[in-house]
């Protein structure tokens, strides 16, 4: 007679406290990535801020590791609520290698931005000889803008200005600028460029 083997005990399902936890967790990472965004449409491209991101995100990310390492072997169901945190760092990592929000930060300044270029000369003549003084348009903080001749125009981002010069240039009568290894230029549509140097 065959002996019947006892079948395995199922695991229980997920409770509430870990529910709750792994949802903070989230929402945790959720905002970290948020900031992350929020730094990009509010000046292109933040590279800088990716080392701050990193720092933030860190603390939910290991409560979220020891979360799913303990759902993992106690719980069912547990990979559900478990995908969040990755889904979240995963998702504004692609946004930003696009950069999406750069570019959704330019679509909400472009019509402000096509007015300031037109009064490039003006802007430009708000500063004193030795000092500059910020200029807010649309979702950017310019440190100073400086006409050229034919009718260009820099706006210089004011964030970690002067460690980083980024910004934005209007060409509306040269030839296209050349990325190379001190410059960079991101094409905006018409006469517009992002610059970082």
């Amino acid at each position: 007679m065959s002996k019947r083997e006892s079948p395995e005990p199922s695991r229980p399902p997920v409770p509430a406290a870990w529910k709750v936890m792994m949802v903070v967790a989230a929402a945790a990472t959720a905002l970290c990535c948020a900031l992350k965004v929020w730094a990009d449409v509010t000046v292109f491209a933040d590279e800088e801020f990716w080392l701050q991101f990193g720092l933030l995100v860190a603390v939910p990310a290991a409560v979220w590791f020891v979360l799913i390492a303990v759902g993992c072997v106690r719980y069912a169901g547990w990979w559900r609520l478990g995908l969040l945190v990755p889904l979240c760092v995963v998702a504004t990592v692609v946004l930003v290698e696009f950069a999406v929000p750069g570019r959704i930060g330019w679509l909400l300044a472009r019509s402000e931005m096509d007015r300031a270029a037109a009064e490039c000369d003006t802007l430009q003549g708000e500063r004193s000889d030795d000092s500059y003084s910020s200029e807010t348009v649309g979702v950017y903080d310019f440190h100073h803008v400086e006409s050229g001749p034919g009718g260009e125009c820099e706006f210089y981002l004011s964030k970690h200005y002067p460690g980083v010069r980024s910004g934005f240039l209007y060409l509306p009568n040269g030839a296209a600028p050349v990325s190379d290894l001190d410059h960079e230029y991101v094409h905006l549509g018409d006469s517009w460029y992002y610059f970082k140097a």
